[in-house]
């Protein structure tokens, strides 16, 4: 699969900008109704109300046009930006619950679920769309939430030997299995099973890896202390 076009000169053609988002969207539409392999061009072109000539100056064949719509749909409606430094004391369990509550606020948007559904069904086929997705969504999740827990260790708030690794585990201990059986279109999780999963999952990490004073002064004495005679 190729690198996706840019929308054809849109700096200083609004219209093909538009036209560029009128494809996009009908694609969409299609793709989501009808599958992928059951959606052709020129179903599309018939959707956008474009010629297909205009359809492939956009998007060189059917897989170019998957790959901007996944890129597209991941910006506008993946999971927010969880965490930013706002450079003060850091509040560990309120920016914990902030930053699992804009995580799983993604998962409650249909349109959302809808595009995980998407890209689940293709990506096996279709490995640069799995990656775009990836690098959109759950990488880019795991570094902010790595990058909280660099700065709440700057301040002395926790001990996590293995930072990438504890952000992973954060983000999946608060989605718990709620976000694969809405994929697999059973029920809904409520906000209550959600409040609950973000309690209970912040509880278990900060246990992890938390850190506390007065049990690290107490280690430290029992390590300093003279091993005791025989």
């Amino acid at each position: 699969m190729r690198e996706t076009k840019e929308p054809a000169d849109t700096s200083e053609k609004p219209r093909a900008r538009a036209k560029h988002s009128q494809i996009l969207e009908s694609a969409r539409v299609l793709f989501l109704d009808h599958g992928f392999d059951a959606t052709s061009m020129d179903a599309v072109a018939r959707e956008a109300g474009v010629s297909k000539a205009t359809l492939y100056v956009h998007f060189d064949d059917k897989d170019d046009l998957l790959l901007a719509l996944v890129n597209e749909e991941c910006k506008r409606f993946g999971p927010k930006t969880l965490w930013r430094d706002h450079g003060g004391k850091i509040d560990l369990r309120a920016e914990l619950h902030a930053i699992g509550t804009t995580f799983l606020e993604a998962f409650l948007d249909s349109r959302g679920l809808a595009v995980h559904r998407l890209v689940m069904s293709c990506a096996s086929r279709y490995p640069r769309v799995a990656e775009v997705f990836m690098k959109s969504g759950p990488e880019r999740c795991d570094a902010e939430v790595a990058a909280f827990l660099r700065a709440a260790q700057a301040q002395g708030l926790v001990d996590v030997p293995d930072i990438a690794m504890a952000a992973t585990q954060f983000l999946s201990l608060i989605q718990g299995k709620e976000i694969l059986k809405w994929a697999l279109s059973m029920k809904a999780p409520s906000p209550a099973r959600h409040r609950a999963l973000i309690e209970n999952g912040i509880n278990v990490f900060l246990a992890a890896y938390e850190r506390r004073p007065a049990a690290a002064k107490q280690l430290r004495r029992k390590r300093m202390a003279p091993p005791a005679s025989r």
